[in-house]
């Protein structure tokens, strides 16, 4: 049975040499032919003239008869009541394939870039993937590659604006205040969360340790520098040691508006597999790990701006963290400092 996986590389037509297509090939478990060219393998062209095709090719013997039987006749990636048969032996033998296919296809396409010097591109640049198999290797059948649907959220906001809105914000640029370094940060970190999750990771923990710095020296003006040139210990030890110390400049009526435990966790394992992704090599976080750490920085850096006077930062702080602080005295910040 014929097996083929094709993905257009974005920009790298012209670094095809004169032949216009370039071929790879392994023998790991089973022979695998990659193969970079200008079009694919029916002739087709690429919808941008730029990118290139790359196209994996390998053959593989079903494991019993029943998959053969299954695959001659026709098979389709099956579902049963709207969900998946992930249990299905047919199912798990073509995907078991195309993994190794796609794996080995990114794989070489990341090689060629790093060893032919190609700098520029982006760091996940296969799109447009297919998959399909063939039992001649010449009439090929596509494979559904979606295997789950997830509904995602953004983040919540108020719809309604306030009344002073418009004036607070005169009085924040007449002040010469620009929005914070921080959440600038966390800007770039959650538009990459989908597309390139490790730099999300890196982006979002950076987010959080510039907003730290930033508000002990709003707080503390002598001890900018210290946390600026001295080295300092890490986010979490800073969080959970040095935070309680630092004065508020607005709280919530009779509650604390320290940052929970929970929160405190997830920056630390934020803080933890960034170290490890950019010390270590080791993967990025799961979609749903990393959207959980990037909203306990945004939630931090809310903290921040409330612990600097900025009560109206409160309305956009999550449920959770509301929750944890406890009752609807949440509701009801007071500033400990006259505000014009």
């Amino acid at each position: 049975m014929f097996f083929r996986f094709t993905s257009e590389v974005t920009g790298l037509a012209a670094h095809l040499g004169k032949g216009n297509a370039l071929e790879f090939c392994f023998d790991r478990p089973r022979v695998v032919s990659v193969r970079l060219s200008k079009s694919y393998p029916d002739g087709v062209k690429p919808l941008v003239p730029a990118d290139a095709v790359c196209t994996s090719t390998t053959t593989a013997d079903p494991p019993d008869a029943k998959i053969a039987a299954e695959l001659k006749a026709g098979w389709a990636v099956p579902v049963v009541e709207g969900k998946f048969k992930e249990d299905d032996t047919t199912l798990q033998f073509v995907d078991n394939v195309l993994a190794d296919l796609r794996a080995l296809m990114m794989s070489t396409v990341r090689l060629f870039r790093w060893r032919h010097g190609i700098a520029e591109g982006p760091p996940d640049p296969c799109h447009t993937l297919k998959a399909c198999y063939s039992e001649d290797g010449k009439v090929w059948r596509e494979v559904l590659l979606v295997r789950s649907i997830k509904i995602r959220f953004g983040m919540s906001y108020w719809s309604t604006l306030d009344d002073d809105i418009c004036k607070q914000v005169v009085e924040l640029a007449t002040a010469g205040m620009e929005e914070p370094l921080g959440r600038q940060l966390f800007r770039e970190a959650w538009s990459q969360k989908d597309s390139r999750p490790r730099s999300a990771l890196v982006i979002g923990v950076a987010a959080a340790e510039v907003g730290f710095k930033k508000l002990v020296g709003t707080l503390v003006p002598g001890a900018q520098w210290l946390v600026d040139e001295v080295q300092t210990p890490s986010l979490s030890k800073m969080l959970s040691k040095f935070l309680p110390t630092l004065p508020v400049k607005a709280r919530l009526v009779g509650k604390s508006i320290r940052p929970p435990r929970a929160l405190l966790s997830q920056l630390e394992k934020a803080v933890e597999r960034r170290n490890k992704l950019v010390h270590g090599g080791e993967p990025p976080p799961t979609w749903d790990e990393l959207d959980e750490m990037l909203r306990a920085v945004n939630d931090f850096l809310w903290i921040c701006d409330v612990y600097q006077g900025h009560v109206w930062a409160v309305k956009n702080i999550s449920v959770e963290i509301l929750n944890a602080w406890k009752g609807d005295d949440t509701k009801r910040p007071q500033s400990r400092v006259p505000h014009p």
